[in-house]
């Protein structure tokens, strides 16, 4: 059974990848993407768990099926025939937004450079706390400016939009290049990729998208020994790169496997045989925790604003600092069996998103670009990384496209579907 349930994911993953695969564009869908992770980030870690006498009896089987039921949740909540977002259909003045722009870039800039000023050992860490953890939070104001920036030089190449990117991209690659993290990573190239795509029409030639999905899978174990020696030296040397044994460490991990898929397994089974589940408590527990400001406002009362909700898996259980539980596991956890819906109401909202960016709408396209890595990690890590990521962009990124927004046409008519000059709208990308 246990191989059974196995292949049977490696077939829906292989599936996913090859539907993507049949038209340029397909590249950048959810199920693509989900399709990607399943390849590079599950499967590796499963064939050490298939014959682990450890594990309780029938928990494999059980968290495998409940990953299939996941994306399968996923892929029919993706459609061609989606409705398009009908909301944030702006047209945006294009000077004022590379002022807005040029202020996020240049807040999030200041954070970045004090997250860049810390020691290799903390900004390698994926669990900061206290002042560490306010400079991450702003320092996301920075890819918002150049994602921003990315879509008016590739609508019409000016030097402002260029320099911002350029700016951006100098801090942004400087990150990725400390602290080794593939999210950040994956966001840069959705980033370009897609503002490419939506305004040029041009696509990353499949192999090319093919071939790293394989390099991403064969690296995934090395990524730890990589942040190692950021650790200890800041900046990585190219020889100290290519001493690294990928493909060794590859084999290991496989033989050993990982840990997010055991952490899954263990909260799911819990969860079956406790059946204490949060009903989604927990997703306002994790706002209240990310947003509430306990400095000001007090620890006390943020407390109180938190809900009591079961305590996630078995009272022995302790995962390896820094890990992830993945996005099967809260949602299991949520709602039992029916906790697969989130998945499904990600992939439906984020299929009308691009609808809409396909359409050519400004707004949604920058949604869409800063959607697409979190969504991502909705199966990596957890389901509250998409509506988390929508809220910051809310208060922060929101503004100063409403900022750019250029006044509707007298009567409450639509926008013109033809933009003027200096404007960006629906007539955004060509053919």
């Amino acid at each position: 059974m246990s191989w059974i349930v196995t292949w049977t994911f490696v077939a829906q993953a292989l599936l996913l990848i090859l539907g993507g695969l049949t038209r340029p564009h397909r590249i950048y869908e959810y199920p693509f993407l989900a399709g990607a992770m399943a390849v590079s980030f599950i499967l590796p870690q499963l064939p050490a768990m298939i014959d682990n006498r450890f594990l309780p009896a029938g928990a494999y089987e059980m968290t495998v099926c409940f990953t299939i039921l996941c994306f399968a949740m996923i892929r029919l909540g993706w459609s061609d025939t989606a409705p398009a977002l009908r909301s944030f259909r702006w047209t945006l003045d294009e000077g004022r937004l590379l002022l807005g722009a040029a202020a996020l870039s240049a807040a999030g800039a200041v954070f970045y450079f004090e997250l860049s000023r810390r020691s290799g050992e903390l900004a390698v860490m994926t669990g900061m706390t206290g002042v560490p953890v306010m400079q991450l939070f702003f320092s996301k104001l920075l890819p918002y400016g150049m994602g921003i920036a990315l879509l008016c030089l590739m609508r019409r190449p000016s030097l402002p939009a260029l320099a911002i990117v350029a700016f951006d991209a100098l801090l942004y690659l400087d990150r990725i290049f400390v602290t080794g993290k593939r999210g950040e990573t994956v966001e840069l190239v959705l980033m370009v990729a897609l503002a490419t795509f939506f305004h040029r029409d041009r696509t990353l030639p499949r192999l090319l998208v093919v071939a790293g999905v394989v390099a991403g899978t064969l690296v995934m174990e090395s990524v730890a020994e990589y942040r190692d020696i950021t650790r200890t030296k800041g900046r990585p040397e190219l020889a100290d790169i290519a001493e690294i044994p990928v493909m060794e460490n590859f084999a290991k991990g496989l033989e050993k496997g990982g840990l997010e898929m055991p952490n899954a397994l263990i909260l799911i089974n819990a969860a079956d045989r406790d059946m204490q589940l949060d009903f989604g408590a927990w997703h306002w527990n994790i706002f209240v925790f990310n947003y509430f400001p306990a400095q000001l406002l007090g620890q006390d009362l943020k407390q109180q604003l938190m809900l009591d909700i079961p305590r996630p898996g078995p009272s022995e259980y302790n995962p390896v600092y820094g890990t992830t539980e993945t996005g099967m596991a809260d949602a299991f956890r949520s709602f039992w069996w029916f906790g697969a819906v989130k998945f499904l109401l990600i992939s439906h909202l984020l299929c009308r998103v691009w609808q809409a960016a396909r359409q050519g709408w400004a707004v949604p396209q920058i949604i869409y670009m800063f959607s697409a890595a979190p969504a991502m990690n909705a199966i990596s890590h957890h389901t509250q990384w998409v509506p988390s990521t929508w809220l910051h962009m809310a208060l922060f990124m929101l503004p100063v496209l409403w900022f750019a927004r250029c006044p509707a046409p007298r009567g409450g008519a639509a926008p013109n579907p033809r933009p003027a000059a200096g404007s960006l709208g629906t007539a955004a990308r060509p053919g």
